[in-house]
């Protein structure tokens, strides 16, 4: 019988690609890591990582225990949750991821009030970004996201929840309140990554406009919100923020919204989960919750 603490261990060295990272993340002593998969090895009469390197290498046979190691796991942890709802529907526990702006301004508040109705009912939020979200969705590791983008995927579901404004942030001297569409190619702009549903919408607001993206004065590239915000209050560019998340900034001066004009961003978030996956009582309690939240 295959040793599931060891399966586990080895997928987490797998996905951090590094011995002493999974030993944080599992609160294992190094050595006990080495030893599980050394185990795992013996026992599969295989080995999982190539040795002639110093970096962690997934063998080929590695691959392979990889992909159905996760399979095997998410198998048991659905069995577990479905098994412990038996006993009590009011009992059990939620995995939800949230976009940037999702899970730090709107997510949070519908936790909250979640959890104060059903106490017993816990509430894991994990934040990435759009395509991160998607990816652990369809993986299985979450049973939800809340993201700001739709990605075309005949495998998911795509509810709209939430409405929200993408907003131009600029320094407070920034003489202008309004600037034209022309304007945009002159002004030094701050991007998100690639994987952020917040840029994704703004390219999709250009391209209604034929404005050519790619000739913007694009001076860097910030991986979080709050990354873009503190680069625009020192001065470095613009950038395209949630309406969400500027709010005290602007109320205390430190920021300053400018609006483009003929151009409003409004852009949904959406709820998503698996076509296919059947619903347990509390995932379809706390669908149900968001929708009370909704501002559609």
């Amino acid at each position: 019988m295959l040793d599931l603490r060891k399966l586990e261990v080895f997928i987490k060295v797998y996905e951090t690609q590094s011995f002493s990272k999974a030993s944080a993340v599992l609160h294992l002593a190094q050595p006990t890591i080495t030893l599980h998969i050394k185990d795992l090895e013996e026992e599969l009469e295989v080995s999982l990582f190539d040795r002639n390197t110093r970096k962690v290498v997934p063998s080929k046979a590695g691959k392979i225990v990889y992909r159905y190691g996760k399979e095997v796991l998410n198998i048991i942890k659905q069995m577990e949750k479905e098994l412990k709802l038996l006993k009590d529907e009011k009992v059990g526990m939620i995995e939800i991821g949230g976009s940037t702006i999702p899970g730090q301004y709107i997510l949070p508040k519908i936790i909250k009030s979640f959890k104060e109705k059903y106490p017993n009912i816990s509430v894991f939020l994990k934040v990435g970004d759009s395509k991160e979200v998607v990816e652990k969705v369809l993986a299985k590791e979450i049973d939800f996201g809340m993201i700001g983008a739709v990605f075309v995927n005949k495998d998911l579901v795509f509810l709209p929840c939430y409405e929200d404004e993408i907003v131009l942030i600029a320094p407070t001297d920034f003489a202008k309140e309004e600037i034209s569409l022309e304007e945009l190619y002159k002004i030094p702009i701050l991007k998100r990554e690639e994987g952020s549903g917040t840029w994704k919408n703004f390219l999709e607001a250009l391209d209604k406009k034929n404005i050519d993206w790619t000739k913007l004065n694009i001076i860097g590239e910030m991986g979080s919100t709050e990354a873009i915000k503190e680069a625009v209050k020192a001065g470095l560019g613009f950038g395209l923020v949630s309406s969400l998340a500027v709010g005290l900034e602007t109320s205390l001066n430190l920021l300053k919204v400018v609006r483009i004009k003929n151009l409003v961003i409004k852009r949904k978030f959406y709820m998503v989960y698996l076509r296919m996956t059947k619903l347990l009582p509390i995932e379809h309690k706390f669908l149900e919750f968001i929708k009370e939240f909704s501002n559609l």
